[in-house]
């Protein structure tokens, strides 16, 4: 089965405080992660990360070379879709050379890391990108960079991030409850039509 998830920022203190995650420490929230996802999920499992797997704010910043192997303690296969993180590290520490970048994950165990994901369930198409303002007009998305501050349901898809989901990857059939509870209510509600 499919998984989605995005925003993990494994090791990242500011994460930890800016989202209000109730862990002690950016460790224990690292272990909670693992222990949750494969509990959740198997080996046979692919679990899409829409972007921030990793955090990276500034050319100092070292923390996602640790957290890279997090990778291989999980038990589904990880394909990676590239968020604003990510595009730091690549241009940071890989001169921008984002095959060097993909590489290096694969290296510790991700199958694949791309820009964005077209993936295909339940007869529907969803179309997988980081940050919101790139979404595509001719598929559900899913995305994610935003965290909590907008909710879960826009207009063209979802927001998976990790968040709004109890640090839980959203299954195909989580999605698809998503998104019927979307059309019962956002679709047609005049509050949302706001946002």
């Amino acid at each position: 089965m499919n998984y989605f998830i995005s925003d993990i920022h494994f090791s990242d203190e500011a994460t930890m405080r800016l989202e209000n995650r109730p862990f002690t420490s950016t460790e224990q929230f690292n272990k909670h992660i693992i222990k949750t996802f494969n509990k959740r999920m198997k080996n046979t499992d692919i679990l899409y990360i829409v972007g921030d797997l990793l955090d990276c704010d500034a050319r100092d910043c070292r923390s996602w070379e640790r957290s890279i192997k997090y990778v291989r303690k999980i038990n589904p296969e990880i394909i990676l879709i590239i968020g604003n993180n990510e595009e730091r590290i690549i241009n940071n520490f890989f001169d921008g050379d984002f095959e060097k970048f993909r590489q290096m994950c694969i290296e510790n165990g991700v199958k694949e890391v791309v820009k964005n994901a077209i993936v295909e369930f339940s007869g529907l198409k969803f179309f997988l990108t980081h940050e919101p303002k790139d979404h595509n007009p001719n598929f559900i998305n899913l995305c994610g960079h935003l965290h909590r501050s907008r909710g879960t349901w826009y207009s063209f898809g979802l927001n998976v991030s990790c968040d709004l989901n109890n640090f839980m990857p959203y299954s195909e059939d989580d999605i698809l409850f998503q998104l019927d509870e979307k059309s019962k209510y956002y679709n047609d509600d005049p509050n949302f039509k706001v946002l």
